[in-house]
This record gives structure tokens, C-alpha cells and sequence, in this order.
């Protein structure tokens, strides 16, 4: 009787270290940062004549957006017609918030979730995101080339449940069409980087580098480029590790032997 005693011991204390890594909560943060400062555009000729290139239509778009379940929520969104203007847009809900900033020198947004709730199905989240874009137009053969440096980062977030993931992305593309005589011409570049704390542990928590895309134009033609950038904080609690698996395991296991015994005692 003390050993099935010992064995009950066993695995509550086992199921308890389980639950209880399933219910203790973590913050998580995701950030996109740009240096807008550094951004260049670089155009290059054929045969030494370098081809005007017009650039119109610039455009800014930002969004935050930040909520816990069952209490509160907020969205914030802002928009311009001018790489040159500042703004900012910022979302609360409790101690959850994200925020979003556009300037000549910065193109940045930034999530954090706060948990508030125990429950693994039913927990805060925050987002940000920003969007750059413009028109341009050749009048001659050449080669346009994009470069602009980013960092992510990301702390936190689920390895095992994509909803409640943490993430950090950016990505640009460039396109443009032409025409000359009887032939027609298009050109597309594409880059993207991203972090995302659902790949179970192998993504890296911080990256930075360049985004670069370039255009090659056989003639007058035009095109569009644009920047986009997210970041998206999940509120999570903590999943059971192996060990905790194993506990449970070991003390079913150890049940199950003294009552095969005590089975073969009787019938001996």
C-alpha cells in the first residue's frame, strides 16, 4: 500500500508540473525597424547615357492595432501622399499596445502583448504594419537599383501554435513595363526577410541586413515600387517541455508495474 501510495505521489506531482507550465503567461514583443535615412534609389545608363527617371505618387500607410480578449480593443490607422511627412499611429488595450511611425529618417512599428488570462485559447494580441509606395517611369534604357537596411527582432511567442506566434517581416518589390517599336519589355524584383517564433525555436530572435531589388529596362517605360513591413505579437502561455512529458510518463509507468504485481501476487 505505501508503494501505490508513493506512485500517487508520483504522478500528481507530475500532472502538477505540467499544468502548471501550461498556465503561467509571458510577454512577447515583435519590432520592424527601418532606416529610412539610408534608403537609395541609384540608376545607371547604357553606353554611358543615363536615362531620366520621374518618381510620383508617393504613398504612407499605417496601422496599429492592439486588444485582450473579452475587455478592449483598439485599431489606429493613418495614411499620407508624402514620403517627407511624419506620423505616428498607436494602439492601446490595457498594458498590450502597438505603435507605428513613418519620417524622412525612420519607418518603424512595433507590438507587444501583455497575457491578462490564463486560458491558453484566449489571450491578448497586438500588430503593427506600414506600407511605402511609388510610381516611377524611365525615358531610356537602363537599370534601377533599390537598397534600404532593416533589423528585426522578436521575444516570445508560441513555437507549437501559429495564432498565437510572435513575428517580425519585411518585404519590397519593383515593377515596371515598357514598350519601344514593335516589341514590348517588363521587369520585376522581389525581397523579403522574416522572423517567426512558430518554427519551433530555430528562427533567430534578431536580423538585420538590406533589402535590395533592382529594375533592367530595355526602354521608356514605367513602374512602381513599394516597402511593406509587420509585426505581430501573440500572448502566450507556456506549453509543457519534454521533461514534464516524462515525469507523467515515469509515474504512470511506475502505477501501472505495482498494480501488474500486486495482480500477479493475488493470482499466485
Amino acid at each position: 500500500m505505501n508503494t501505490i501510495k508513493r506512485s500517487l505521489i508520483v504522478i500528481v506531482c507530475s500532472i502538477g508540473a505540467v499544468t502548471s507550465q501550461i498556465s503561467v503567461a509571458a510577454d512577447t514583443t515583435a519590432t520592424v525597424s527601418i532606416d529610412w535615412s539610408q534608403f537609395q534609389i541609384s540608376v545607371s545608363g547604357v553606353n554611358g547615357i543615363v536615362p531620366a527617371v520621374t518618381f510620383s505618387n508617393q504613398f504612407t500607410s499605417l496601422n496599429s492595432s492592439a486588444s485582450v480578449p473579452s475587455d478592449q480593443s483598439e485599431n489606429n490607422s493613418k495614411s499620407a501622399y508624402d514620403w517627407t511627412s511624419n506620423q505616428s499611429t498607436n494602439a492601446d488595450a490595457g498594458t498590450t499596445h502597438a505603435n507605428t511611425s513613418a519620417s524622412l529618417s525612420t519607418f518603424s512599428g512595433n507590438a507587444q502583448a501583455v497575457n491578462t488570462d490564463d486560458s491558453y485559447w484566449n489571450t491578448s494580441g497586438a500588430s503593427s504594419s506600414g506600407n511605402r509606395t511609388e510610381n516611377f517611369s524611365f525615358d531610356g534604357p537602363g537599370v534601377l537599383t533599390v537598397t534600404v537596411p532593416y533589423t528585426l527582432n522578436i521575444t516570445g511567442g508560441d513555437p507549437y501554435n501559429y495564432y498565437d506566434s510572435t513575428s517580425a517581416s519585411i518585404n519590397g518589390h519593383a515593377y515596371f513595363y515598357g514598350y519601344e517599336g514593335n516589341g514590348n519589355f517588363d521587369s520585376q524584383s522581389n525581397a523579403s526577410f522574416s522572423l517567426n517564433s512558430y518554427y519551433y525555436g530555430q528562427s533567430p530572435q534578431s536580423q538585420s541586413g538590406n533589402l535590395v531589388f533592382g529594375i533592367f529596362a530595355s526602354g521608356p517605360g514605367s513602374g512602381s515600387l513599394g516597402i511593406n513591413f509587420s509585426a505581430s505579437a501573440g500572448g502566450v502561455s507556456m506549453v509543457p517541455e519534454p521533461e514534464s512529458y516524462a515525469m507523467l510518463l515515469a509515474g504512470l509507468g511506475l502505477m501501472g508495474a505495482v498494480i501488474r504485481r500486486r495482480s500477479m501476487s493475488k493470482n499466485g
